[in-house]
């Protein structure tokens, strides 16, 4: 593997290997950001491994990177990333970009025995039998000149892509699994994959369910004020406002400056900067549009003992066919996204029930995870337990 390495630091330069590799079966890509300074984050550095080259684009020198976009769209060409879907939401996020064509080590180590998400440097050291010096994961990526061990971590985050997709191709082939493999990656090329719902982080707040309807409204308008003003400042969100603090902002407004000022879990330069605004959005009478989405909000749902050690128990089940099948159960089915369906929530994705994740668990559990119907255990003579769902 001895690849050369080359640094591209003007336009002219990328333009003219990008046309070389345009044609390419596969090339290996990897991204390196800033995103702690910044609303978005800002891309640095583009990695780009073929096999023979490895190139470092310095991307606060070249700013069009439209040859490179038309790569990734290519179905033609085959793209190899390692936890590809954070660089993709970058890209995304900036140009507009969603892929074709993408093989994943990460996904596909999680198919083949890896917990999921496996660290590149695991997966490498397993497969590859070769150490990285993963010493430089948090560099200042905005640095010029590069320090010297950032451009060792930045050229071996590319440098070995193809023989992981070589080695693991070749045991999801064995385990009849590429296709498993395919069908997470093609989830990439939906731009619906990227797009955020402006009020995710209020519906997803359980404090919803312990507030008035007036409360509600400001926490509602407290999330939006926090992501405009993040927006207007190009500031990360936690930076206007930290997410912790978000609820003792949402139980103290109703009081007044007094319950603010005496609340020492809020800085004192934050909330003298901030209180008038945050009384505005208090006052203010609701909207159409805002009085309708509070009214669509879902109902807490009862405690339910009997439905939640039922659903427990089905996911008992689906950690017991990962370990049979040597898959990840993060990978199969996240915790957080098994608890959307057991708690009934309308922000479930149903493809979870679908495509290679039904084929694994299977029509009878996958029918009892959608019934949700409780399930009976006896205990015959045998010693055997018995498990049957109660109809209803």
């Amino acid at each position: 593997m001895n690849e050369k390495v080359h640094f591209l630091e003007k336009q002219q330069d990328f333009d003219q290997v990008i046309q070389q590799i345009a044609n390419e079966q596969w090339i290996g890509f990897d991204t390196e950001f800033v995103g702690e300074k910044s609303f978005v984050p800002r891309l640095c550095l583009l990695q780009i491994a073929t096999e023979t080259d490895i190139y470092l684009v310095d991307c606060l020198k070249i700013k069009n990177l439209d040859g490179f976009l038309k790569i990734l769209e290519n179905p033609e060409t085959l793209k190899i990333t390692h936890a590809g879907d954070n660089d993709y939401r970058l890209l995304y996020t900036l140009f507009g970009t969603t892929p074709s064509n993408t093989f994943d080590t990460q996904i596909a180590a999680g198919f083949v025995g890896y917990n999921y998400p496996a660290g590149f440097g695991r997966i490498v050291d397993k497969e590859l039998h070769i150490t990285l010096a993963k010493s430089h994961t948090v560099a200042d990526w905005e640095a010029r000149p590069l320090d010297a061990k950032a451009v060792e971590y930045a050229i071996e985050d590319v440098k070995y892509l193809s023989k992981l997709h070589e080695k693991l191709t070749s045991k999801l082939k064995k385990l009849k699994r590429e296709a498993w493999a395919k069908e997470e990656n093609i989830k990439w090329e939906d731009a619906e994959f990227y797009t955020v719902t402006p009020d995710k982080e209020f519906y997803n707040n359980d404090l919803v369910f312990q507030l008035s309807e007036r409360e509600k409204l400001f926490l509602l308008r407290l999330y939006r004020w926090r992501l405009d003003t993040a927006k207007r400042m190009n500031l990360p969100k936690e930076q206007i406002l930290q997410s912790k603090l978000i609820g003792s902002v949402a139980k103290a407004i109703k009081s007044g400056p007094s319950a603010i000022k005496s609340n020492r879990t809020l800085p004192e330069g934050l909330w003298r900067r901030n209180y008038d605004q945050w009384a505005e959005l208090w006052k203010s009478p609701a909207t159409d549009a805002e009085a309708a989405l509070l009214k669509s909000l879902p109902k807490q749902a009862p405690d339910d003992p009997e439905r939640e050690w039922t659903m427990d128990l089905l996911y008992h089940f689906i950690k017991k066919q990962c370990i049979e099948h040597e898959i990840s159960a993060a990978l199969l089915f996240p915790r957080g996204d098994f608890n959307k369906l057991k708690s009934g929530s309308d922000d479930f994705d149903p493809d979870f029930l679908k495509g290679w994740r039904a084929e694994l668990m299977g029509k009878p559990l996958v029918d009892w995870l959608l019934r949700g119907n409780e399930i009976m255990m006896t205990w015959p003579e045998t010693g055997k337990c018995e498990l049957t769902m109660k109809a209803r």
